[in-house]
């Protein structure tokens, strides 16, 4: 079999389609990311991860940059005082209220927003190309993975950037699902992304990104809400996942509860579009 004929789409598909947890949920995924955005952007305020990335990324004064799923702006507010300009777009209106209030702050005023998936966005009618495209963490979020692709490398007019899970063990995603005893699935990791890519004639760059992340939460209620959200968890199964959150969290000096030694791996790919 060659690389042009192994199926990385179906793959990723069937991956993705397999329920991290049984339990039932009828949240969207707006109302989910809604209910995270606070703490979201508290979480930034102690990851390293937005810093390395923009290590990485070359924009220039003139350039414009499209950030695809910006949360709540920790890549677009400081991309924004060296581009000309950037739109940020994102599902959750709270993520994309919290940029703008926090643009705000730093008297960034070159930052337009724009509540879009870009599952369902349409490059030229309600995205124009951009100089730099950069879609961060949001891509495992995505069903069309081929089309995700395809869209980003026509949106972006010199380059484009994605970040992607670097293929370890979310350990207390996994942690959880054990206790539960249920199987975990983790995220379909960066490969299916590069080698589509290759299908696509791209041949991307490949770079590792090794992060410290201080995930934290003010309760374990808290806590236990955020994984309930993120895991789509049955009401059944909160009292083993409360035990297991109560025995795994470590509580901080200031009463906060905080993910022991997290350093997730992502994996920055992009390419630059020849002209």
């Amino acid at each position: 079999m060659q690389l042009k004929d192994i199926q990385w789409e179906a793959m990723w598909r069937e991956i993705y389609a397999v329920p991290v947890s049984p339990g039932h949920s009828d949240i969207s995924d707006e109302e989910r990311y809604d209910r995270i955005a606070p703490l979201f952007k508290k979480w930034m305020e102690y990851d390293d991860y937005p810093a390395k990335l923009l290590e990485k990324i070359r924009i220039k004064p003139d350039w414009s940059v499209l950030d695809i799923g910006c949360g709540t702006g920790s890549i677009a507010i400081p991309a924004a005082k060296t581009a000309r300009s950037v739109t940020a777009i994102d599902i959750s209106t709270r993520m994309l209220k919290i940029l703008e209030s926090d643009a705000k702050n730093h008297q960034v005023s070159n930052i337009s927003q724009k509540r879009l998936s870009w599952d369902d966005a349409v490059v030229g009618t309600d995205i124009h190309p951009h100089d730099v495209v950069i879609m961060s963490r949001s891509i495992g979020r995505t069903m069309n993975l081929r089309d995700t692709l395809q869209k980003v490398n026509l949106a972006a007019n010199h380059l484009a950037y994605i970040t992607a899970w670097g293929g370890e063990k979310r350990r207390i995603n996994q942690g959880i699902m054990e206790a539960l005893g249920q199987e975990y699935h983790d995220t379909p990791d960066y490969l299916y992304i590069v080698n589509i890519l290759a299908q696509m004639g791209i041949s991307p760059n490949v770079e590792q990104m090794r992060c410290t992340s201080r995930v934290a939460y003010p309760t374990i209620d808290e806590a236990l809400h955020i994984y309930q959200i993120l895991l789509h968890l049955a009401p059944s199964q909160l009292d083993v996942t409360r035990a297991y959150l109560e025995n795994y969290l470590v509580k901080r000096d200031d009463g906060w509860f905080e993910i022991p030694n997290n350093k997730p791996l992502w994996t920055l790919i992009w390419w630059e579009k020849s002209n």
